[in-house]
């Protein structure tokens, strides 16, 4: 059969066996989306499959591969020697009428100002609540506020992302 956007000549068809030629043993390798049944032999009594195992989550989900709650969008806007300048948005899966997100500042960076939201820092954990004009959040929306921070060296980016305590992915 000719492809119908290329009327050139078609490739020789392939050899057939002749009724008294045996076939050939069904094939060891899998047909596509067929996974093979693993059976035990002598030198691996076990028929499980070996390798190893990541707990690292499927994007948009929690370790326990539930959707998460929101998508978090943390972006560098600037930094210097001893400071940097940092906005977070975070799109939610839910509406909300108020929002608190938690985050973990790594290398001991203390917010010094903090917009669109109140910030409140105890150790490296931050939580910013949202201000009375941007709380409510319509499902799929989007919420955002700026801050920034002081830092003494490293200046990692945060970690440990949450939405009104339920985990959240980074993008």
């Amino acid at each position: 059969r000719q492809p119908v956007a290329d009327p050139g000549p078609s490739l020789p068809s392939a050899p057939t066996a002749s009724p008294d030629t045996p076939s050939p043993p069904p094939s060891a390798k899998p047909s596509p989306g067929h996974t093979p049944e693993r059976t035990p032999d002598r030198e691996n009594p076990d028929p499980e499959p070996q390798g190893t195992s990541s707990a690292t989550a499927a994007p948009g989900t929690t370790a326990r591969g539930e959707p998460a709650a929101c998508h978090v969008d943390y972006d560098l806007v600037n930094q210097w020697p001893d400071g940097f300048q940092a906005t977070v948005t975070v799109t939610t899966r839910e509406p909300l009428d108020s929002w608190r997100v938690g985050f973990a500042l790594p290398d001991g960076q203390r917010i010094t100002r903090m917009w669109d939201a109140s910030p409140d820092q105890d150790g490296s954990r931050v939580t910013a609540t949202a201000a009375d004009y941007n709380k409510s959040v319509a499902a799929g929306g989007r919420l955002a506020f700026g801050f920034l921070a002081s830092h003494d060296g490293t200046n990692h980016p945060p970690s440990g992302f949450t939405l009104n305590g339920r985990t959240c992915a980074t993008v």
